[in-house]
């Protein structure tokens, strides 16, 4: 039995658009979900069955019996066909379309994941920096209120060294005052004792002096004979001759001599005032044995008052020879 390859074709081809209305309407066109392992992207396929594989014999049969259906049928079942072919490279194109759109927008989700990501990370450096930058700050500001800490005390600890060596320099100069003020008294009083003793043995001297002048004085007028071998106001006599010699005789008792003296004869001149006092003393001769006779003279001071009556008593010149 002889098949028309026509009517054969038109029936692959009905079987065909039968399996792919079948596999069309099991496809889902929305967007798959995704694992929840996250691994890989998901890939979108579409099932396209191939001509079917068939003997030879088979294909004319097929092709006889597409031959031998009604030209009308045949036109009506390509228009099907070519209906079913476009529809199917639109769903095609839409999935295609679908996909591009999803990987775009996956991309981009991407981007604006890794630009929020950058962002962020951006943002954590930034602000990483800032605190660094603040932590530097607070240790700088530290460090330097300690160096300012430090300072302080430091120019506390100088003020209060400088105060107490001011104080100190102050003691030492009070010790040194009260020490020198303490000196000072003592040396004053040392004087004021030394100047005492000095008045005193004066006023010894002086009470002595008198007592001897007054000795002489009672000598002088309680006799009315003069010392035998005395030379007085040139080896007159009178009351002048007995006053001269009796102020010889006060000389001589007062006078220190030393043998390198003896035998050694000196003229001595004095004056003698109203109330006693000696005067304008003048030696010549040796000058150990005046020097020694003058100093006598100053060491006695004082004379008995010499006579109102006698006129050459204030002028008196004795010629004085030590004797051991």
């Amino acid at each position: 039995m002889k098949i028309n390859l026509g009517t054969a074709f038109v029936g692959a081809l009905f079987l065909h658009l039968a399996l792919i209305g079948i596999l069309a309407s099991n496809i889902s066109l929305d967007k798959p979900e995704k694992p929840e392992d996250g691994m890989g992207n998901i890939m979108h396929a579409v099932i396209v069955s191939p001509p079917a594989k068939g003997s030879e014999q088979g294909r004319r049969k097929d092709s006889n019996a597409v031959k031998k259906q009604d030209p009308a049928a045949n036109q009506a079942n390509e228009e099907k066909r070519r209906q079913a072919e476009a529809d199917l490279e639109k769903r095609v194109a839409e999935q295609k379309a679908a996909e591009q759109k999803r990987q775009a927008d996956l991309a981009l989700k991407k981007a604006e994941e890794a630009k929020k990501k950058a962002e962020a990370e951006k943002k954590a450096l930034e602000e990483k920096k800032k605190a660094e930058e603040a932590k530097k700050k607070a240790e700088a500001e530290k460090k330097a209120l300690e160096e300012k800490k430090k300072a302080e005390e430091a120019k506390k600890k100088a003020e209060a060294e400088k105060k107490a060596l001011e104080e100190k320099q102050k003691a030492e100069e009070a010790r040194k005052k009260a020490e020198a003020e303490k000196k000072a008294l003592e040396e004053k009083q040392k004087a004021e004792e030394e100047a005492k003793k000095k008045a005193e043995a004066e006023a010894r001297r002086k009470a002595e002096a008198q007592k001897a002048a007054d000795a002489l004085e009672n000598e002088l007028f309680g006799t009315s004979d003069g010392i035998e071998g005395g030379q007085g106001l040139g080896g007159g006599s009178g009351i002048a001759s007995q006053y001269g010699s009796k102020v010889q005789t006060l000389i001589e008792q007062q006078w220190r001599i030393d043998p390198s003296m003896q035998g050694k004869t000196v003229v001595v001149t004095i004056q003698v005032g109203s109330d006693g006092v000696i005067s304008g003393e003048k030696c010549r001769g040796d000058k150990r044995v005046c020097d020694s006779a003058l100093n006598t003279l100053r060491l006695i001071g004082m004379l008995p008052m010499p006579p109102r009556e006698c006129k050459d008593c204030n002028n008196i010149v004795i010629t004085m020879t030590p004797k051991l």
